[in-house]
């Protein structure tokens, strides 16, 4: 059970991480959308499909958190009303 709220955590991290590094190197890039295409010698990542990635990572890890403790709460709150 705790297991699965870890890797909800982690992947609420991962999400935040490739936003935050997707940013950094569109910034770096001066926010140019000319190479958005991928190309297939040139072995990189336009850094706005990382950004896209960890946007998309976010809302339902959040979601699924949510949903855990709310879980965690109906659990106590049965087990308070059986006392």
């Amino acid at each position: 059970m705790h297991l699965k709220l870890l890797i909800r955590f982690i992947l609420l991290a991962t999400g935040f991480a490739l936003t935050t590094y997707g940013v950094l190197g569109w910034h770096h890039l001066g926010f140019d959308m000319a190479i958005t295409l991928a190309v297939p010698e040139a072995h990189n990542i336009h850094p706005v499909y990382l950004l896209i990635l960890g946007l998309a990572l976010i809302p339902p890890s959040l979601w699924e958190i949510f949903l855990f403790q709310a879980r965690i709460e109906d659990d106590t709150t049965i087990d308070q009303e059986r006392d």
